[in-house]
């Protein structure tokens, strides 16, 4: 089971930043609209031959790129807001070759 915790908490060592369950495709989109087409992280990974591509889904692919907007950020927690859509975790989210950044 992955602890949740909603924001605001202090930035902390072993902590990501994951898109929230209740978000919506809507959002989701938005997320990676605005972080992959201004550049303010590298989307490579999410896409088809990537290494975070697999799953082929907008709830993995919105959460890998908000975690590396994050952990640019210096772990700011409003780094990770998102319209409210950002939650922190606190168990590693990386899967099979697609490492979440820390």
């Amino acid at each position: 089971m992955v602890a949740i915790h909603h924001l605001p908490l202090a930035s902390a060592r072993g902590q990501w930043c994951v898109v929230s369950p209740s978000a919506t495709d809507a959002q989701m989109q938005a997320n990676i609209d605005w972080l992959c087409s201004r550049g303010h992280v590298d989307c490579i990974p999410i896409k088809p031959g990537g290494p975070c591509f697999e799953p082929d889904n907008l709830r993995s692919h919105v959460s890998f790129v908000m975690n590396q907007y994050y952990q640019f950020n210096g772990r700011a927690d409003k780094a990770c807001y998102f319209d409210n859509t950002g939650i922190f975790v606190f168990k590693d989210p990386s899967y099979g070759d697609c490492e979440y950044d820390y």
